[in-house]
């Protein structure tokens, strides 16, 4: 009984982890991007890895 407690216990505090540093992850990546789009802004360039906002004159 114990012994199933505190495996329990364990798996939820690695479960809180595994969360905790996918969000990080993902915070980091938009920030990453952000600062990429403002370089990019900056120069007058287009980002080349968001082709869904090129557009074709037509």
């Amino acid at each position: 009984m114990q012994l199933a407690l505190i495996v329990g216990l364990v798996m939820l505090i690695f479960a809180l982890a595994v969360g905790v540093v996918a969000f990080e992850d993902k915070r980091a990546a938009r920030r990453v991007a952000a600062q990429r789009r403002a370089r990019l802004a900056r120069l007058g360039e287009v980002d080349p890895l968001a082709p869904h906002r090129l557009h074709v004159d037509r």
